[in-house]
C-alpha cells in the first residue's frame, strides 16, 4: 500500500492531537459514581449542606454523588482519608472551618495538609458563629459583654462545643483584641450550650447560627454579636469588627479534591459548582443554613485558606490552645 506524503502528514496530526484532546478535556469524566465524603455524622449541619449540593451537583454532572460519611477525632479521620484517595475526580470532601482552618491551628502534628494536600474546587458558603445570652442577661450588644467582663475578670463564663472548636476561636478571639478574661465551658455539641444558656446555667454561648435561629426565634436566648461578620438570619446584629473586635474572619465551606486532581476536572466541577450555588432553591436552603455562597476561584479559595490558618494558628499560640 502506498502511502502518500498528505497522509502520512494527516496521521502524525491525529496521532499527536488524539491524547492532548483526551488529556486536555478528560472526556471520559465522570463515568461511575463520585464519592463525596463528610467529615461528621449524618444529620449534622456540614451532611444536610453536603446532601443538598450532591444532589444538585449530581445532576449538573449527569452522575450520582455518594454521600460518605466518616465522623471522629474532630473531623481528621475524613480529610486524611480523603488526601489519600487517588486524585481521578471521583473522591471529593466537603471541608468546613473546623477541618480546613480550625483543626491545623490546633493540632500540631496533622496527618493533612489543608492547603497544598488538596485541590480548592470552591467555596460552597460561608456562615457565622453567634454569641448568645439568656433573654434576662444585662448585655445586649458585644461591647456591654466586653464591659461586665472587664468589671469582673474570670468570673463571666461562656460554653462552646469543645477546647479549639469554632466558637472557642471566636471566644479568643475577643480575649486577644481587648484582653477580657473569661471562663471557657466546654461541651460535647452546640445543642447543650443552647439548653443551658436558655436555662440560665451558663451566662454566654457560641453557637452556629443553624442551630441559634430556632431558640432565637422562640425567645429562649438572645444574640447579642455575630463571629465574625454579620450574618444574614441576623442582619440587626453587628459583626465583631463593628464593635470594637478588630479580627475580620468568615467561617467557610470548601469543596476539596485530593491534591493532583487533573486540572480539567477541577475546572469542571468549579464551573458547575458556580451554577449550582445561582440555583434559587440552593439560594433558599443556604439561607435556611445561615450561609452566603461565593463566586472566588479555586486559586483565590486556595491563598485565602492558607493566610486564615495562619491567622488562627497564631491567635491559637497565643491564647495556648496549641503548644
Amino acid at each position: 500500500m502506498k502511502i502518500t506524503r498528505r497522509t502520512a502528514a494527516f496521521a502524525l496530526a491525529i496521532a499527536w492531537a488524539t491524547p492532548a484532546f483526551a488529556q486536555g478535556n478528560d472526556s471520559g469524566w465522570p463515568s461511575k459514581p463520585i464519592r463525596l465524603i463528610v467529615p461528621f455524622a449524618a444529620g449534622g449541619g456540614t451532611d444536610l449542606v453536603a446532601r443538598a449540593l450532591a444532589e444538585k451537583l449530581g445532576a449538573a454532572l449527569s452522575q450520582t454523588i455518594i454521600v460518605d460519611n466518616k465522623p471522629g477525632a474532630s473531623g481528621v479521620i475524613a480529610m486524611e482519608t480523603a488526601a489519600r484517595a487517588a486524585p481521578d475526580g471521583y473522591t471529593l470532601v466537603l471541608g468546613s472551618a473546623s477541618t480546613v482552618v480550625v483543626n491545623p491551628a490546633v493540632l500540631p502534628e496533622l496527618p493533612y495538609d489543608p492547603v497544598n494536600g488538596f485541590e480548592h474546587v470552591g467555596d460552597v458558603g460561608s456562615a457565622s458563629v453567634v454569641m448568645v445570652g439568656h433573654p434576662d442577661f444585662p448585655a445586649k450588644t458585644l461591647r456591654d459583654v466586653i464591659a461586665l467582663a472587664k468589671a469582673k475578670p474570670g468570673e463571666l463564663n461562656y460554653g462552646t462545643w469543645g477546647n479549639g472548636s469554632t466558637g472557642h476561636m471566636c471566644a479568643e478571639m475577643v480575649r486577644a483584641a481587648t484582653g477580657v478574661q473569661m471562663t471557657h465551658v466546654p461541651y460535647k455539641g452546640a445543642a447543650p450550650v443552647l439548653n443551658d444558656v436558655a436555662a440560665g446555667h451558663i451566662r454566654l454561648g457560641f453557637a452556629d447560627v443553624q442551630s441559634v435561629v430556632p431558640m432565637a426565634k422562640a425567645g429562649k436566648v438572645k444574640v447579642l454579636a455575630s463571629c465574625a461578620r454579620r450574618s444574614i438570619n441576623f442582619p440587626d446584629v453587628p459583626g465583631y469588627v463593628e464593635q470594637g473586635v478588630d479580627f475580620d474572619f468568615v467561617w467557610r465551606y470548601d469543596l476539596m479534591a485530593p491534591a493532583k486532581t487533573p486540572q480539567p476536572i477541577v475546572d469542571r466541577l468549579h464551573a458547575e459548582l458556580m451554577k449550582v450555588l445561582a440555583l434559587p432553591d440552593i439560594k433558599e436552603r443556604w439561607t435556611e443554613f445561615g450561609m452566603t455562597p461565593s463566586t472566588i476561584t479555586p486559586a483565590e479559595l486556595k491563598a485565602q485558606t492558607g493566610r486564615d490558618v495562619a491567622a488562627l494558628t497564631k491567635l491559637a499560640r497565643q491564647s495556648g490552645i496549641r503548644p
